[in-house]
């Protein structure tokens, strides 16, 4: 259990999940056994691309302290083992995406693997912007889940939540590569070194930061939050992390996870006051 945890990232799949439930109970066509459907296939799909990542990174993975554990490096898991997971974990992923009411998921799903595996992947060895590519296939489950329930794919609402997700990862993601800079240059990824000078605010983490609070703002103008207990949370939520924004980006081990709790108490949010609408 500890190899396949490692090689699937259940933190990473379960904000994936909770990406996906916030924008289902938006969309108009809902049902109980749909959104756990969709969930479960937003879980997996993040799984999948994970352990395919690992697969592809594997020499990499053996070269940083941070990640000499996972399965390939430790020797836990063959690398057929691992490849034949990830494509079980994929398709299925598919599978119960594909079951929701609105056509057209399964290339959604497709486009998520290309950008994550065939291009975010191979350009992290080149560029530190492949992260802004990267960020893209991170953007995905709100789409995911917005079509898995009726949902329009050109859904303004469901694109906003899209552009959210984008706005999180880039912080998020730079100040992880900040974090694991020696680890990073120990591989031969170029995305550390850049993350390290951007980590200085004011620093340009510093306005994407800014962007995604300025979004979560506008939410309630979108008519994604209409109750005023939720609007009002909301408004604290992004005024908050505005302010703290640059004691967060300064601390190490603070930043990602005060992002990351951010982005969770908006998606819980999000997805109650939905449900209170309904009641």
């Amino acid at each position: 259990m500890t190899a396949l945890a490692r090689l699937t990232r259940p933190r990473l799949g379960l904000l994936a999940a909770a990406g996906v439930m916030a924008s289902y109970a938006q969309g108009p066509d809902r049902s109980a056994g749909g959104l756990l459907a969709a969930m479960a296939g937003g879980f997996l799909l993040a799984g999948g691309c994970s352990a395919l990542n690992q697969a592809q990174e594997r020499r990499q993975d053996a070269a940083m302290a941070r990640t000499r554990a996972r399965p390939l490096p430790a020797g836990s898991l063959s690398l057929g083992q691992v490849l034949a997971l990830a494509l079980a974990c994929l398709l299925l992923a598919g599978w119960l995406l594909g079951a929701g009411r609105q056509a057209g998921q399964g290339w959604l799903c497709a486009l998520v693997v290309l950008l994550y595996n065939g291009l975010y992947t191979p350009l992290k060895r080149i560029t530190p912007l492949a992260l802004l590519v990267g960020g893209l296939a991170g953007a995905m489950p709100p789409l995911l889940g917005w079509g898995a329930a009726g949902g329009a794919p050109g859904d303004f609402r469901a694109l906003l939540l899209a552009v959210i997700f984008y706005l999180w990862q880039v912080p998020h993601f730079g100040l992880l590569a900040r974090r694991h800079r020696a680890d990073y240059q120990a591989a031969g990824f170029p995305v550390g070194e850049t993350a390290w000078r951007w980590g200085r605010p004011p620093s340009p983490l510093m306005v994407w930061l800014w962007a995604y609070c300025a979004l979560l703002l506008l939410a309630p103008a979108w008519g994604l939050v209409r109750s005023q207990p939720a609007k009002y949370l909301l408004a604290a939520l992004a005024l908050g992390l505005a302010a703290g924004g640059t004691l967060a980006l300064a601390r190490g081990r603070l930043g990602p996870g005060v992002l990351n709790l951010s982005l969770l108490l908006f998606l819980l949010g999000l997805t109650a006051d939905a449900l209170w609408r309904l009641v």
